[in-house]
């Protein structure tokens, strides 16, 4: 039995707001991960999205049900007038379909060592820790600089490959979950919504349950029973 899943947050609407957003609905999923002890592989993590493979098995249906459009209301410290603003965020959390994956020969690969630049104090920036492949038949190319090892680099370097080659290759698994991507989570428009975190009053609205959460600060530093407990 498979209980491995794909979970995609990605900016939507909002700008810097939108970004903020994001880095704090991330925060919350790897806080929960951490409490229930839930296996997790960060894949992707930048500003505009993050993508984590994680293993579960108790709350696998919870965490699909939390793909849609995430809604934040509240005012923006950048904000001057006090105006209450709203950005989105969608989420998408797909089983993860390992059988699908690419066979790649090493024959195809062009694997380049170098030193990181990233944060991890002065041990990460003076070994050849840093990976980047790339796969000479489609010329798709991926960096990891994450860890401070070269081989652990090397294995989330391939995988992410293999991820990136299958969506560009394989038309049928592509199409199927665009296509349930696109129902899901539509063009993370402000007024279609699953979820609104709504700051002022400190509450989380589930719209497909139409209940209210008046922990919002506690479901924030991953408290999520407060949501699927109910």
């Amino acid at each position: 039995m498979n209980n491995e899943l794909i979970l995609e947050i990605r900016q939507g609407i909002g700008g810097a707001e939108a970004v903020s957003f994001l880095n704090e609905l991330k925060k919350m999923y790897l806080k929960f991960f951490q409490k229930k002890n839930i296996e997790y592989e960060i894949l992707i993590n930048n500003n505009k999205e993050f993508v984590a493979k994680i293993c579960n098995n108790k709350y696998k249906d919870f965490l699909i049900n939390e793909s849609g459009i995430h809604r934040v209301q509240r005012v923006p410290k950048s904000e001057n007038q006090g105006r209450l603003h709203t950005s989105t965020c969608s989420i998408f959390v797909d089983k993860y379909k390992k059988n699908n994956l690419l066979i790649i020969k090493d024959k195809d690969l062009k694997i380049e060592t170098c030193k990181s630049s990233g944060a991890g104090g002065q041990h990460i920036n003076t070994t050849n820790s840093a990976v980047k492949i790339t796969h000479l038949p489609t010329n798709i190319s991926v960096e990891c600089s994450d860890e401070r090892s070269q081989i652990l680099n090397k294995n989330k370097a391939l995988l992410i490959l293999k991820l990136k080659i299958n969506n560009a290759t394989n038309k049928q698994n592509k199409f199927e979950t665009n296509l349930l991507r696109k129902n899901i989570i539509s063009k993370s428009e402000r007024s279609k919504k699953t979820k609104t975190y709504n700051f002022p009053n400190n509450k989380i609205i589930d719209h497909n349950k139409n209940v209210s959460y008046y922990q919002l600060d506690k479901i924030l530093d991953g408290n999520l029973d407060f949501i699927f407990k109910n």
